[in-house]
């Protein structure tokens, strides 16, 4: 059900069924989340939480937000989204952030920095996503970064 609504929204977005303009403020909201290269049972692909992005600058924007991270801890965020390339119609750049509940803290070695590259549709359309991708880290033996893909819808107002 899940991935006909996510379908459903994208075609809408694509086709310029859903339009808005002058929007600054969107809200975002976590869909799934894939780990790479491979997944494990300790790890949550659902990282249910709210997030809010303020667009400063057509290609900068303030995040902050709350989510479930995939080690199933409570995540606070804040950060910097840079987005200045265009890709068939996509904004990409990259996500800079700090993970100010330190929930990252015994898998990060840049703790608190968190980052990621980013795929977004820009605020033309109500209704978009963002695609970020993070990269894994191995630290040793048993302690191990997955890298990510997380999907989010967003809503643009």
């Amino acid at each position: 059900m899940r991935v006909l609504v996510v379908c459903i929204i994208l075609l809408s977005v694509s086709c310029g069924i859903v339009q808005a303009a002058g929007m600054n403020l969107a809200l975002t909201v976590p869909v799934v989340t894939r780990h790479f290269p491979e997944s494990s049972p300790d790890l949550n692909e659902r990282n249910h939480g709210l997030g809010l992005e303020y667009t400063i600058h057509k290609d900068v924007a303030l995040t902050a937000g709350k989510f479930t991270n995939s080690l199933s801890k409570d995540t606070y965020y804040v950060g910097v989204v840079y987005t200045p390339l265009r890709f068939l119609g996509l904004h990409t750049g990259v996500v800079l952030g700090l993970d100010v509940s330190g929930s990252y803290n015994e898998i990060n070695p840049l703790r608190p920095f968190i980052g990621s590259l980013r795929l977004a549709t820009g605020q033309e359309s109500a209704l978009g996503f963002n695609i970020d991708v993070l990269s894994g880290v191995n630290r040793g033996k048993d302690v191990k970064a997955y890298g990510a893909v997380a999907v989010s819808m967003k809503y643009s107002f």
